[in-house]
């Protein structure tokens, strides 16, 4: 199976993502989804189930919201 990528975006005015303000890219398989990072110069990774669970729980967090390009 081919990874799908997505993101978390920045919102716009409307709710809806901006496609460039990207914060943190991702990619997801047929069973997991993986966040990747880089934080105070050390490459970060979270696993979830989904993609929608990744936007759950980092979107949520940040302010953010899930983007398929």
């Amino acid at each position: 199976m081919t990874p799908k990528i997505f993101g978390l975006a920045e919102k716009n005015t409307d709710g809806t993502p901006d496609p460039d303000k990207v914060q943190i890219w991702g990619m997801e398989l047929e069973t997991r989804a993986v966040l990747f990072w880089l934080e105070r110069g050390r490459s970060q990774f979270a696993v979830f189930d989904t993609a929608e669970n990744a936007n759950a729980r980092f979107g949520d967090l940040f302010n953010l919201t899930l983007y398929r390009p």
